[in-house]
């Protein structure tokens, strides 16, 4: 098992408490998450569905130094388990935060275990893991959440600079998205869906807290909106 340098992301701890304080409150990004829930229930998926998605998510949870991201998370989309929205209706996770603010931080581990047995590619949760785990001194683990806190994210940021429609960031579900902007520690002013021959795109108003600066965000939503539609064109 390859163990990373927990320094090289000392950064992230102080950064995601900062971004948590107000999870439960920011406009826009958790509305998107309302209409339709995790939907885990059912016959398990075919074998054969998983089977790259599963390879890759093992390198994941071993901390791979050669695990491609971008793979991943393609294979996840294209698998049995993939939900394009996930977050906060996602049992565990709106509890996790409440554990946050809290300051019960062996509390919080559960409900993120909670969460990554349904969705190991929740980015909020692993998020969310890295402070608690620091919290509780479980370097071990928390380790393991960052490895996936920064994988996740540099796979984002590899996709575009989100500045425009065409250099919108990829994201691959409601969540995933969510995770990001809170990350990037950046205040949501509005949102809303754009569109083009080339896909769906959400654009976000944002503000820099540090800055005062406030700009455009694009991310491009198109995996996740075609998922959507084929779901509710199948219920």
């Amino acid at each position: 098992m390859a163990i990373r340098n927990r320094k090289s992301g000392a950064w992230l701890a102080p950064l995601i408490l900062a971004t948590l304080v107000s999870a439960c409150s920011a406009p826009g990004v958790q509305q998107a998450d309302r209409d339709n829930a995790a939907q885990q229930g059912g016959q398990p998926p075919h074998p054969a569905a998983l089977s790259e998605y599963r390879r890759l998510l093992a390198e994941a949870q071993q901390l791979s130094f050669t695990l491609d991201f971008n793979q991943l998370r393609r294979a996840f989309v294209e698998s049995a388990e993939y939900n394009p929205h996930g977050g906060v209706e996602l049992a565990g996770l709106p509890e996790a935060y409440e554990s946050v603010e809290q300051s019960k931080f062996d509390e919080c581990l559960q409900h993120v275990d909670e969460v990554l047995a349904r969705n190991y590619m929740s980015l909020e949760a692993h998020m969310i893991g890295v402070v608690c785990s620091g919290r509780s001194a479980d370097m071990e683990r928390e380790d393991r959440h960052r490895y996936m806190v920064e994988g996740l994210m540099g796979s984002i940021e590899s996709s575009g600079d989100g500045r425009s429609q065409e250099s919108a960031y990829q994201t691959i579900s409601t969540s995933e998205l969510r995770g990001f902007v809170r990350l990037k520690g950046l205040q949501v002013l509005d949102q809303s869906l754009v569109y083009d021959q080339q896909g769906v795109y959400d654009k976000m108003q944002v503000r820099d807290p540090e800055s005062g600066d406030e700009y455009p965000l694009y991310f491009n939503v198109s995996e996740q909106f075609a998922h959507s539609v084929d779901t509710a064109g199948g219920e």
